[in-house]
């Protein structure tokens, strides 16, 4: 056990966000925007869409409760450090030497050797139909590609399929177990007391775990493969925070307005 949780502790300081194990909600989606700085890079600008996140309305108030506001502001800070200071320079040398294939390469392998989590994420949940395409997509890009590609994407499932619901978080909100308020872990980013503890069992769930003996070759493993991805997550951030007047406030109501606009999408999807 103790093997299992080390990696998974450390494996968390390259993750910087906590959102379900699918390759296609890593980079944070925030609602549409007013102001965007022009050193935004221009992927960004598609991607991500920028709201005034200082400026809720009282329909918003919700978004605003933070009983633990004097912890996440502390982590907030620490973690802001950590990005600008060591991520970013770091995750810039690495892009200028590796050329782009190659990191998109890495990153589809991530996705496509994380799918045992995300398959038994879909039995805990009930959702057979969904484990097996999920499965059956990972076969297809491990016997095509080695998990070095993504061919699978390109066919639309007979069955609907909702990847984002392929995390532990998920699997937790379908047990009925509630959200929790705002919380921020070291390294981990924005996220609630259930999608934490989400994170760490889709860690836990990880093949590599398993497969390799010593947890410090698991931890420089993961830790890599975080890192290959970093490039999203800091674009994401910046996007949100560069023009904010609190860039606390900015992250957190982005956070939770995106995380209310998933849960309703997955509802909808549900009700189908």
């Amino acid at each position: 056990m103790k093997r299992l949780l080390l990696p998974a502790l450390f494996i968390a300081v390259l993750a910087l966000g906590s959102g379900c194990a699918s390759k296609h909600v890593e980079t944070v989606e925030v609602p549409a925007v007013q102001t965007v700085s022009a050193e935004v890079p221009s992927q960004t600008k598609a991607e991500i869409d920028l709201d005034d996140y200082d400026d809720f309305g009282a329909e918003d108030e919700a978004l605003s409760r933070d009983p633990l506001e004097g912890w996440n502001r502390f982590w907030f800070g620490f973690n802001d450090g950590f990005i600008q200071y060591v991520l970013k320079p770091a995750h810039k040398g690495y892009s200028a030497v590796v050329p782009e294939p190659m990191r998109n390469a890495v990153s589809n392998f991530k996705h496509n050797l994380a799918f045992p989590a995300r398959v038994l994420n879909f039995l805990l949940q009930g959702e057979f139909a969904q484990a097996g395409i999920e499965f059956s997509k990972a076969m297809g890009n491990f016997m095509v590609t080695l998990g070095f590609g993504d061919v699978t994407s390109r066919n639309e499932p007979l069955f609907p399929y909702d990847p984002e619901a392929a995390c532990f978080d998920h699997t937790l909100y379908v047990w009925g177990v509630p959200d929790g308020p705002y919380f921020i872990a070291p390294f981990l980013g924005p996220g609630t007391v259930r999608s934490t503890v989400g994170f760490g069992g889709d860690a836990a769930m990880k093949p590599q775990n398993y497969m390799i003996d010593e947890w410090y070759a698991t931890l420089a493993f993961d830790t890599y493969l975080h890192f290959n991805d970093a490039g999203r997550l800091i674009n994401a951030y910046d996007a949100v925070t560069e023009n904010a007047l609190e860039p606390y406030i900015a992250m957190r109501n982005a956070y939770l307005s995106q995380r209310l606009k998933r849960l309703e999408k997955l509802k909808a999807a549900e009700k189908k």
